[in-house]
């Protein structure tokens, strides 16, 4: 068989198939007694029926039948032997209506497809990050153990008949209402609220001050779009506030007896315990900055062209799965937060920088040889499923289910692939100033 690639573009080639006569007459062959074998006619038996009748009453269903089977073998082994990978299905010339099959003639056709491009990948240690050691200050753990002491406080009502002051601590009902509707969550009966610190907004803090035990009052609050709640960020906010009481706050001594009343055995092993968590939790930050910064250099050092037609396929999908799932909680864009004027956009520089990713990170496993034995992904569903507190033949069944497994494989050896390249990469340089 005959192939000749003609590169058309960074992603399309032109694959001219010239597959040999003897092969067509073969298959030609085998359609005919195929169809001999189960085609009837008054006065002959069943696979008797003379070939001449069967072509010329069959000619075109046989032709249709050996295009099909020929054009669809031939293609796939030229994939193979040119070791292409088709990103979509190939458009074929002449079209597969008009290519004819003749005894004693081969059968000349072309695949026009993209496919995936190849990619240079650059040299790992032209990829920089920050390799420091990871290290957590002890006053990052006092301060740590300060917040849960605050978290314990407690608040008694002082007897005095005064005004709030803005050093008091106060005790309030709270109604919240965003464009007239009261919101459950941020409704709170009994709160406590100590009005020096800096997790209360201003302008609550100024409209208690002054209030007495027993006042009712409407207070307006404009909260920025950096809200971390999405159903305050950016809205105009009416509390309606009612003071209970101003308080006195009380906090616990850092001793063994709050270390016991959080379930450590001791203060000081709280401390040692609080420190090993806070240590893991920014060596797991750190490697996610890394991560971060590995793949950005890897994308921007990396030549990738993406088919269009490719990136429109996914975002349309996406945006199909997107309408289905809101159909079935039966809700709307909006009221999922979900901004369609932006997010088509959006979806689509994921999708460009995701295949970037996944195309780069194929060239890294394959030139490395980094994948994933059946043993890893085994001991890996163990490790989630004891993580998750399941049962760990029910959850792998789970995964098998839900066609996930294969997912779980790729993200394994993607983790692999991240710590390959961190080791791999050069130590960010410092930024040195000097005077």
């Amino acid at each position: 068989m005959r192939i000749e690639v003609e590169t058309l573009d960074s992603t399309q080639v032109r694959i001219e198939i010239e597959v040999p006569a003897l092969d067509v007459d073969e298959a030609i062959e085998e359609a005919y007694q195929s169809l001999r074998s189960y085609v009837s006619l008054p006065g002959f038996r069943k696979g008797r029926v003379p070939l001449a009748f069967l072509k010329s009453r069959y000619h075109e269903h046989v032709n249709n039948e050996v295009v099909k089977e020929l054009v669809s073998t031939s293609y796939d082994n030229a994939i193979l032997t040119k070791e292409l990978t088709p990103l979509a299905q190939p458009t074929f010339d002449p079209p597969l209506e008009q290519l004819k099959v003749s005894e004693n003639q081969p059968l000349v056709f072309a695949a026009i497809v993209e496919v995936k491009p190849s990619i240079t990948l650059p040299a790992y240690e032209e990829i920089e990050t920050d390799k420091t050691a990871v290290n957590v200050p002890r006053e990052d753990v006092e301060a740590h153990i300060e917040q849960l002491q605050l978290h314990s406080a407690t608040f008694e009502p002082i007897e005095e008949d005064r005004p709030v002051e803005a050093s008091d601590c106060v005790r309030v009902d709270l109604i919240c209402k965003v464009e007239g509707e009261e919101i459950d969550t941020e409704t709170e009966q009994d709160v406590d609220f100590d009005l020096t610190s800096k997790n209360l907004h201003a302008d609550l803090i100024t409209e208690l001050v002054g209030m007495r035990v027993g006042d009712t009052k409407a207070i307006q609050i404009k909260y920025d779009e950096t809200h971390p709640m999405p159903i305050l960020a950016g809205k105009n906010v009416e509390y309606n506030v009612t003071l209970h009481a101003i308080t006195l706050k009380h906090l616990p001594e850092l001793d063994d007896e709050f270390a016991k009343d959080l379930g450590y055995e001791t203060y000081n092993q709280m401390h040692g315990v609080i420190w090993n968590t806070l240590v893991e939790n920014e060596r797991i930050q750190h490697i996610e900055r890394q991560k971060t910064e590995i793949l950005e250099q890897l994308i921007d050092k990396t030549e990738i062209t993406i088919p269009e037609d490719l990136v429109d396929q996914y975002v349309a999908q996406a945006l199909h799965n997107l309408q289905q799932d809101l159909e079935s909680k039966q809700q709307t864009a909006e009221e999922a937060g979900i901004d369609m004027n932006t997010f088509p956009m959006e979806l689509r520089e994921n999708v460009i920088q995701q295949t970037k990713q996944n195309w780069i990170f194929e060239e890294i496993a394959a030139f490395e040889n980094i994948y994933v034995s059946d043993n890893e992904l085994e001991l890996e569903i163990q490790r989630v499923a004891q993580q998750r507190n399941q049962n760990i033949q029910k959850y792998a069944e789970l995964l098998k289910t839900n066609n996930r497994l294969e997912d779980l494989r790729i993200h394994i050896q993607h983790e692999k692939i991240y710590q390959f390249l961190i080791e791999q990469a050069s130590e960010k340089k410092s930024l040195i100033i000097t005077g």
